[in-house]
């Protein structure tokens, strides 16, 4: 049996960002870069109007007021998306639209509420600055300008950054694809009338939204009984990553590993010193992994959230794969003995700047509702003095963020 740090260590060691793919901005929402991104272009590309109004020069307007107003003749509208340019004349103010070309010679625009105009002439009020209401090219995005490095995760409000600059598709790491197994002659599935003896199979729902935001496809097997030949069918699976709950404890009908090892698989390590998830089980063949997660439902949980899941985020290319506990101090009378670093989910608040921590008042890893109304999962240290053990806390949305 090993520590929870030297099994998160060996994990890691193990697994690494899975290969580079191409993939259409509509679905790289969630994907890691493979490469860094610089603009190819100025964007904007053109001076072009941010208002709609008429384009002048400004030192036609320099002496203008309320009471002198100037009035000129214009010409043309200029749209966006045109193609043709309004040709610039002395004294001849264009009528423009937000987006259009800035003809060149004319270097302002004037709303027209700041106008009075009718068919012919248009007037003005107000003297404007140079540049007023024009956009110059890299205004927003100069050409060259790094956007995005590679091992970036990329999230919703990027994707229209990316298309600005004209990319359609891009290199991101291509996601696992993960074959999901629950093991068990008792377990049915939800909506089947239940025998005496049979359990509803939770722990397949559980770990499918878990886990599918770090994988490109997850496959399911609704519940593989407790026999070598259908752990054997499993075990021939080719998904990248193969994830079982239950079977791999001391008793009788524990076949995962036995089976594992008959397949090819090297087992890497056995039993972690956490509570819960003691039993957990990491194996390997070539570049295919197996975890073996207890079958209890709430260690089936906790060993997927600390375990499971990181490895799955740093094969997606994520450098911010491992988790990230923050310390906390446990409200009083919370502390529980356990001979073993404790991974329990609880509710946090905050308290003149510190964290406080209360575990779920559910004690058994086999209580799947221990995590309602939780906050995160709670560690405390496996120490002698139980009086003062070190406190941390991993919030739900650190652990689950795809």
């Amino acid at each position: 049996m090993i520590s929870f740090a030297q099994a998160t260590d060996l994990i890691s060691e193990n697994v690494s960002a899975r290969k580079s793919v191409k993939c259409s901005i509509r679905d790289v929402v969630g994907h890691v870069l493979a490469e860094d991104i610089e603009s190819g272009i100025d964007v904007v590309s053109f001076r072009n109007a941010a208002m709609d109004g008429f384009a002048v020069r400004s030192n036609w307007l320099s002496a203008c007021s309320e009471s002198k107003p100037l009035t000129l003749p214009y010409k043309d509208t200029a749209f966006a998306g045109d193609a043709r340019k309004a040709e610039y004349a002395d004294g001849v103010a264009v009528k423009i639209m937000t987006g259009a070309p800035v003809p060149e010679g004319y270097d302002s625009v004037v709303r027209f509420e700041d106008t009075k105009y009718d068919n012919c002439h248009v007037s003005f009020f107000i003297p404007v600055g140079s540049r007023t209401n024009v956009r110059e090219p890299g205004e927003d995005i100069e050409r060259g300008q790094k956007l995005f490095a590679s091992g970036d995760r990329l999230g919703q409000l990027d994707i229209g950054i990316l298309a600005s600059i004209g990319l359609a598709e891009l290199s991101v790491h291509e996601r696992p694809s993960v074959h999901i197994a629950s093991t068990g002659n008792e377990l049915v599935a939800p909506g089947t009338a239940l025998k005496p003896g049979q359990l509803y199979n939770s722990n397949l729902y559980t770990l499918e939204p878990m886990v599918s935001p770090f994988s490109r496809a997850v496959q399911l097997d609704a519940t593989v009984g407790d026999s070598e030949e259908q752990l054997r069918r499993l075990f021939e699976s080719t998904a990248d990553v193969i994830i079982t709950s239950g079977g791999v404890s001391a008793g009788e009908r524990d076949l995962v590993i036995a089976a594992a090892e008959a397949a090819g698989f090297q087992s890497l390590l056995h039993k972690v010193r956490i509570k819960p998830g003691k039993p957990f089980y990491f194996a390997k063949r070539n570049h295919q992994f197996l975890f073996g997660l207890p079958g209890n439902p709430l260690s089936t949980a906790v060993t997927c959230a600390v375990l499971v899941l990181p490895a799955l985020k740093k094969m997606c290319g994520r450098s911010d794969f491992a988790i990230n506990p923050v310390p906390a101090r446990l409200s009083p009378n919370s502390v529980r003995k356990s001979g073993r670093m404790l991974i329990w989910p609880g509710m946090f608040k905050m308290d003149s700047g510190e964290i406080i921590a209360e575990f779920s008042n559910k004690r058994s890893s086999a209580a799947l509702s221990a995590l309602l109304d939780t906050d995160g999962l709670i560690i405390q240290s496996d120490v002698d003095d139980i009086e003062s053990p070190k406190i941390e806390v991993i919030p739900w949305n650190q652990i689950l963020s795809g």
